[in-house]
């Protein structure tokens, strides 16, 4: 291996995005944070309708912010990028957007979710993709796409994911790397290649599909612009390498997983409960869990469900603030350890809470026509929250293992609810099983490891999973046995 290697992870979240330098050296691992900013969509108005879009010129503008930090410190050896999954561009010839880049949690796509399932039947779709059916899938947005008056796909030359464009825009590629195209329920699991009976069915022209590259190739996706070195002042000759741009797929790269043993748990917005294995699972069993099989790096496949996670949480935030009590996430944990567990539970998958809102009088309403307990506190309803996530998170768990066959021993929590040590606790005593927490920046190190992969030809997480182990301090749970009873109970009446 080379010596000294300086890369730059892009790294988007649903709430967050930041700029961070990873420096590789003979197996040692650096971390430092650029450049971090806030995100989150916006309402723009359309056709009279309201939707909830990414301002993506303004996150633009941070990723350039990020870069000319890097560039303070000199030059860097590659640049890569990941986001959150099924977001995408429709661009033009001169890869302008033909339309604001629509925000998942938009209710545009309800309509043909249901038309499409009807029309090809689930078990066409699960068969072809693996992939478990969301409503904010890709397939379903173009599909809303597709009938939208203004007519967008007429108009588009291109479909990009979001790191493919922001890639576009970085060094002008014209490509769709496959962790992130998975996601988008088009891909077919057994050709990795586009599905066409799909992409036809939900009236997608064909031309708008880019190619699609494997994350850690060799070969670049280019080197930044003359106008975007200018801007920054990083070298034309900066290569920007396809990572793994699925955020989940580069946390799960860098995540220190026995992958024959541990499942891992990708904590943020959303909380992805998973194991890691050769092929994808497409049985009647995992498509009545709703499971999904995602490509991961060098090949693999993760086998996971989705958990609604720290959203929850992060909504409640934002409204304790606009009311006046603004708190850190470590003065909410500390709230939530003072607070009754188990006293009331809500589904933190019920769509009552997927948009953005006023999350505290939702899950007080949740909990009421339940028949549970009213969280009438702050504390009460962090703690509500914190419990649900957590016996969520381990039926996800206990169901992903008992469909793959998977012997699972141990769960490694990765992100930055694994920062949470009071969720990281009730996980382990919900599950039974002892977990292992850290690193938190997982996902801007995978992203990294996999540009350092590229550069150097490794072909093995491995190799990746070793620098991390050799460079984190996990901290350990074990589970209490006595509250894992009494969360069974719970998790009984939850059920009920």
């Amino acid at each position: 291996m080379s010596g000294q290697r300086r890369h730059i992870a892009i790294d988007l979240g649903a709430s967050s995005g930041r700029v961070m330098e990873v420096c590789i050296s003979d197996g040692a691992l650096a971390v430092r944070e650029l450049h971090r900013f806030a995100n989150a969509p916006v309402t723009a108005h359309r056709s009279g309708n309201v939707r909830l879009c990414w301002p993506f010129e303004s996150m633009f503008e941070h990723i350039l912010e990020g870069l000319r930090r890097a560039a303070d410190d000199g030059e860097v050896d590659s640049i890569g990028i990941d986001s959150w999954a099924v977001d995408y561009a429709l661009v033009d010839d001169e890869g302008e957007l033909v339309r604001p880049i629509a925000a998942y949690r938009d209710a545009r796509t309800h309509g043909p979710f249901a038309r499409m399932r009807e029309e090809l039947g689930d078990a066409t779709i699960y068969g072809a993709t693996g992939i478990a059916f969301q409503p904010f899938n890709t397939l379903y947005q173009l599909a809303a796409d597709a009938a939208d008056p203004l007519h967008p796909l007429e108009r588009a030359q291109h479909m990009l994911m979001l790191p493919d464009f922001v890639a576009r825009r970085l060094c002008g590629s014209i490509a769709c790397e496959r962790t992130n195209a998975s996601s988008t329920q088009m891909l077919d699991t057994n050709t990795r290649a586009w599905n066409r009976l799909l992409v036809a069915a939900s009236g997608i022209p064909a031309r708008i599909m880019p190619p699609l590259v494997d994350a850690g190739c060799s070969e670049p996706l280019g080197t930044l612009l003359p106008d975007i070195a200018d801007e920054t002042g990083l070298s034309t000759a900066t290569p920007v390498i396809a990572t793994a741009t699925h955020d989940t797929a580069a946390a799960v790269v860098a995540a220190p997983i026995d992958p024959l043993h541990d499942l891992y748990v990708s904590s943020g917005t959303w909380s992805l409960v998973g194991a890691e294995l050769p092929r994808a699972v497409v049985s009647d069993a995992a498509r009545a869990a709703n499971i999904t099989n995602e490509l991961g790096a060098f090949g693999t496949v993760r086998f996971l469900k989705n958990v609604a996670g720290l959203w929850l949480v992060q909504q409640c935030e934002a409204a304790f603030e606009r009311d006046g009590r603004a708190r850190s996430w470590e003065q909410l944990e500390e709230l939530a350890r003072g607070a009754e567990p188990l006293r009331s539970l809500v589904d933190p998958n019920d769509p009552v809470f997927f948009e953005p809102g006023d999350m505290p009088a939702r899950i007080r309403a949740a909990c009421v026509a339940r028949g549970e307990p009213d969280p009438n506190t702050d504390a009460a309803v962090i703690r509500c929250a914190l419990d649900s996530i957590a016996l969520a998170t381990a039926q996800a768990a206990r169901e992903v293992a008992t469909i793959a066959s998977f012997d699972a021993r141990r769960i490694v929590i990765v992100g930055g609810g694994s920062a949470n040590a009071l969720l990281n606790q009730l996980i382990a005593d919900a599950s039974g099983l002892v977990v292992e927490a850290g690193p938190v920046e997982c996902t801007a190190i995978g992203n990294a490891l996999m540009q350092y992969a590229a550069l150097e030809g490794i072909t093995s997480a491995a190799t990746l999973r070793d620098i991390v182990r050799r460079a984190s301090q996990l901290r350990r749970f074990e589970p209490d046995f006595r509250a894992t009873s009494r969360m069974s109970a719970a998790a009984a009446r939850l059920a009920r």
